[in-house]
């Protein structure tokens, strides 16, 4: 599994063929390992390409196993460990396939923030509400059924105008009113028409006197025949 540490075993008799050199690549070639990861020497001195692989075990007794640090897909596929034995083709070849599998996806909880805004209540709502408080007593009621719940209407006061009447009472006043005014203005020229004969009737007081001094004369008049 990718992440992990592989591990590929090799050994051999160090007892029967003594300390022999040992490669590690990823192929057998002709004549020694193609691709070489790690090696040793007949002194058992180590040498490698990286520091992801490691000779794990007793490399002095002969334990060459290869361990392979945080593997990938990349390493897969066939690993070759050669053992180098004095001889033409004597050579100790231990061929190892590596399969890495693929590491699962972890998904990890993410917290999520929800804000949630109401809304006001509707004018729906508070009629809903309001006859749901008017509907308990009603309910209520139902538990004594020997009280009766009397409703009384509440009195209604309403204005009736009658039109006819109205009209009928306005017309009538404004007679009357224009009857006065018409009154008051004739009785006005009335007086006015008795103070102006009045000052007409009066004779200017030199007229008097001419009048009063004349008729003395009229008297002494004779008639001769």
């Amino acid at each position: 599994m990718e992440g992990a540490t592989a591990t590929l075993s090799c050994q051999y008799s160090v007892s029967r063929l003594g300390l022999s050199r040992v490669c590690w690549g990823r192929e057998c070639g002709t004549f020694w390992c193609n691709n070489i990861l790690a090696q040793t020497d007949k002194h058992g001195v180590i040498s490698k390409v990286s520091d992801r692989y490691r000779l794990a075990g007793d490399v002095l007794a002969g334990e060459m196993d290869l361990g392979i640090l945080d593997v990938k897909r990349t390493d897969s596929g066939p690993y070759c460990c050669r053992v180098d034995i004095d001889g033409i083709f004597n050579d100790q070849k231990i061929i190892q396939n590596l399969r890495v599998m693929k590491a699962p996806v972890t998904v990890l909880p993410t917290s999520t923030t929800v804000h949630v805004t109401e809304a006001p209540p509707t004018t729906e709502y508070w009629r809903a509400v309001e006859s749901s408080h008017l509907a308990i007593p009603r309910q209520n009621t139902s538990l004594f059924p020997s009280q009766t719940l009397m409703e009384e209407p509440l009195p209604s006061f309403s204005l009736q105008i009658n039109i006819p009447v109205l009209s009928l009472s306005l017309s009538l006043l404004l007679l009357i009113m224009g009857a006065l005014v018409i009154l008051g203005f004739k009785r006005g020229i009335h007086r006015r028409a008795l103070k102006t004969g009045c000052l007409s009737a009066k004779e200017p007081p030199h007229i008097i006197y001419e009048i009063r001094m004349r008729r003395p004369v009229e008297e002494n008049i004779y008639t001769l025949d």
